[in-house]
């Protein structure tokens, strides 16, 4: 049984609750008592005035477990069933959930998901120009559950039939941060004996082409700058037909030099929402 505790007027002096994400923390002041905490993300759920346990206008509310970040750049395995060889991939998830994911055998997925105390849920839809889909055809959609921690994302993709096993790994640049003036330079990414140029101004806009005679214009946009997440859209102009593809990009620092090093990339996953996308790894 919960027993609320009466504190005693004290002349001169207020009390004020402060809902923050940090941890719990209590200062005594000449005026005031400050009671702040983390509203449940990565730490502990306080008493008496910490997230939301006796706390803001003496009322008493339930904790909120801890919430699980699935945002950020992964690289894993897909596979269809334990035994099977699956497939590398890479995927970018923003802060709102929104996600993409590219398979090294032709396979493209956009993703929406959430996480509830580390139970992630959601859904996808998956498209391969070669059929490489586990139906064998070129489009496949359904639902995606499994369990997200700091560290990783293990989920199960189910749709038409079909069941994936999908184990991810959190790439830790995620909490670089972002900023359009990262992304400016000329870059080139060479794919599937396809090469695409691009140069990206300040602001983020930019403009390609790629080896077919295809042009690119486009931008990018922050997401939140605390996190190396970029929101993209580009118009492709081929043979003067418009196509409008929209995605996610992370910024990849390179590392040391030589034949062990690795270059300064962007990597971008986008589509129409019909069929047709573009991985890049542009350098």
């Amino acid at each position: 049984m919960e027993t609320l505790i009466k504190l005693p007027k004290l002349p001169g002096r207020r009390i004020i609750f402060i809902m923050s994400r940090i941890a719990p923390i209590i200062a005594v002041t000449g005026t005031s008592l400050i009671v702040g905490c983390d509203n449940g993300y990565y730490g502990s759920c306080g008493s008496y005035g910490s997230c939301g346990c006796y706390g803001s206008y003496g009322s008493y509310a339930a904790c909120p477990g801890p919430y699980i970040y699935h945002a950020g750049m992964y690289a894993g395995s897909l596979r269809e069933s334990p035994a099977s060889q699956g497939q590398t991939v890479i995927s970018i998830i923003a802060e709102n959930g929104d996600g993409r994911m590219s398979g090294g055998n032709d396979t493209y997925y956009r993703l929406k998901v959430d996480t509830a105390h580390g139970n992630l849920s959601g859904t996808f839809t998956g498209y391969s120009q070669s059929g490489s889909l586990p139906n064998g055809t070129q489009v496949i959609a359904g639902s995606i559950a499994g369990v997200a921690t700091p560290a990783n994302l293990d989920a199960t993709l189910s749709g038409s039939g079909n069941t994936q096993s999908l184990a991810l790994t959190f790439e830790n640049t995620h909490h670089s941060g972002s900023s359009l003036t990262t992304l400016a330079g000329n870059w080139t990414s060479t794919s599937n004996d396809m090469t695409l140029t691009a140069t990206i101004q300040p602001d983020g806009s930019f403009i390609g082409l790629d080896s077919n005679n295809c042009t690119y214009a486009g931008a990018f946009s922050l997401i939140d700058a605390k996190f190396n997440v970029y929101a993209e859209t580009h118009v492709r102009t081929c043979g003067g037909v418009n196509v409008t593809f929209a995605g996610l990009a992370a910024f990849v620092p390179g590392t040391g030099t030589g034949v062990t090093g690795t270059p300064t990339q962007i990597k971008l996953l986008a589509d129409n929402n019909a069929g047709e996308y573009v991985v890049a790894a542009l350098q």
